[in-house]
């Protein structure tokens, strides 16, 4: 178990309102997180937001694609009342929120990019604001569903560890080229449902560690911790 990472998906976000400051905080102060898990999306105007869906709809009081507006638009609208009214007021925050976050704290950084494909230029946006706080690049992964997006990472020499997600849907019908994917990437996050013993160490074979997302049930934690993968990501780490 010491081995093996305990990641917080989205924060501590079965406690509190998911990708908000509250969610960051408690999870870096848990002595169980060793690496807080987020989503970025970028704005009209090339601000990189911390939010999983595309809108902002389903965790916020407001309605509105995250593409089509500025930051100014987006943080108008409360980001903590649809969890609970005790957590009104968080306000969405940007990736800069979270790097000073991490800067004070030991534990690690792991950046999901979500849809990457319809953002320009997001790929050195964000290269360029990690440069900027020179956090320990050891700190931060970067993973994505997208691999043509982790290539172009690659391909910059970026110092940071890169990754490739693989869902259920996808596995069942195309297995994961691993051989290809350690060309570029050093580690697999995959969903908990396609890791076995069999998964993890083909996966070993090309050098890429494997990490399991999300791990909820204290069963299927169990199981999985009998593996020799790297981490588990779940929305209530401190339960495992």
């Amino acid at each position: 178990m010491d081995d093996i990472k305990l990641i917080a998906h989205r924060g501590l976000s079965t406690q509190y309102p998911e990708n908000t400051r509250i969610a960051f905080e408690a999870a870096l102060e848990s002595n169980e997180v060793d690496i807080l898990e987020i989503d970025i999306h970028k704005t009209i105007d090339d601000q990189l937001v911390v939010i999983h869906d595309p809108s902002i709809d389903r965790t916020s009081n407001g309605t509105a694609k995250i593409k089509n507006n500025t930051l100014e638009e987006l943080q108008q609208y409360d980001y903590g009342f649809w969890k609970e009214i005790k957590y009104a007021n968080q306000k969405l925050l940007v990736l800069d929120d979270v790097l000073e976050l991490i800067a004070r704290s030991s534990k690690g950084l792991m950046i999901e990019v979500k849809q990457p494909q319809q953002y320009l230029d997001i790929e050195n946006i964000l290269i360029n604001k990690l440069q900027q706080w020179n956090i320990d690049s050891n700190k931060i992964s970067i993973q994505s569903f997208n691999k043509k997006f982790i290539k172009a990472l690659a391909a910059k020499d970026v110092p940071y560890k890169l990754g490739v997600l693989i869902n259920r849907k996808k596995h069942w019908y195309k297995k994961p080229r691993f051989k290809k994917i350690s060309e570029y990437a050093s580690f697999v996050n995959a969903h908990q449902s396609v890791v076995s013993k069999h998964f993890i160490h083909k996966a070993h074979r090309y050098d890429l560690n494997v990490y399991a997302y999300t791990v909820n049930d204290t069963y299927k934690a169990e199981k999985l911790l009998r593996y020799p993968l790297q981490g588990l990501v779940s929305d209530n780490p401190e339960l495992l």
